[in-house]
């Protein structure tokens, strides 16, 4: 096994000392990206996972083996994410000002962009049938830095535990999440805060809430810091140096956590969260200008 190792890595010496070029340069573009898993479902729920855009840039570095086909790396910055929309029956837990939960039903309408940016490594191999088309494709591995969302939930019908309306029976607010460093049970007030009544108590709500408001502990970040998948696209040279590319992104990894992906449908038999035991993937479409020298 050594001699094979040794044989094979004194070949790619050989090839790359032999190699008739080097080239390095840069690339920018737009990323239309969307997680493609399953939607939470019921008799009265409905979620999509639609697109949101993104860009991308960063270095590129190609190894022409001969005039047809080499091997290209690439060092990018990537924002990709989704626009998760969910409307339907669900449930809302209130903080009172000692910590404990008040529990109530209604049917929710939120709207969350999440944008998540990563560092992505992909290693590809390319052929070039013409001179000015490159068609290409690899793997890519990808380090997570921001994780961030933001939208508004309204809550309406609200009811607290024995079914009764609560007073007002609609709110709404912000939401702006990071899901890298907010705290269980974050949340912003307003001043003064406003309040709902539950029961004959006068309970607050945010004005703004972070991501994992709705916990009492840590159950741990929602997005994974690591993804990994499959690339492949296009690119037209219009020079010898300024081409345009498109591309298409597709991760192989769960980047959520299963702990963190709750159901917002409902509560288990003992209030406690349902986990949501789901596949939710990176897909991104990139479209790109780029310059090789």
């Amino acid at each position: 096994m050594s001699r094979l190792l040794l044989f094979c890595s004194m070949l790619a010496l050989g090839s790359f000392a032999s190699a008739q070029d080097f080239r390095f340069g840069f690339k920018t573009g737009l990323n239309f990206n969307q997680f493609k898993g399953d939607a939470e479902t019921g008799t009265n729920v409905s979620e999509t996972f639609d697109r949101n855009v993104g860009f991308h840039f960063g270095a590129t570095f190609a190894w022409e083996m001969t005039d047809l086909m080499g091997f290209r790396g690439e060092l990018m910055y990537s924002q990709k994410g989704t626009r998760r929309s969910f409307k339907g029956d669900s449930y809302y837990n209130f903080l009172t000002a000692d910590n404990e939960i008040v529990r109530t039903t209604g049917f929710r309408t939120q709207e969350l962009n999440v944008n998540n940016s990563y560092i992505d490594l992909p290693i590809l191999f390319y052929i070039k049938p013409i001179s000015k088309i490159e068609i290409y494709g690899g793997a890519s591995i990808g380090v997570l830095v921001t994780s961030t969302g933001f939208g508004n939930i309204e809550m309406t019908d609200l009811k607290d535990e024995n079914g009764a309306p609560t007073a007002p029976n609609t709110i709404n607010h912000e939401l702006d999440f990071n899901f890298i460093a907010d705290d269980p049970g974050e949340r912003r007030f307003g001043n003064p805060a406003s309040t709902i009544k539950i029961k004959n108590e006068n309970v607050p709500y945010p004005q703004t809430a972070a991501a994992y408001y709705d916990f009492l502990e840590d159950r741990e970040r929602l997005h994974r810091s690591l993804d990994y998948g499959l690339v492949g696209g296009i690119s037209f040279y219009l020079s010898k140096t300024l081409y345009v590319s498109g591309r298409i992104n597709y991760g192989l990894r769960d980047v959520t956590k299963s702990k963190a992906d709750v159901s917002l449908a409902a509560l288990g038999a003992n209030n406690e969260f349902i986990e949501r035991n789901d596949d939710d993937r990176n897909v991104s479409i990139q479209a790109s200008i780029g310059f090789s020298f």
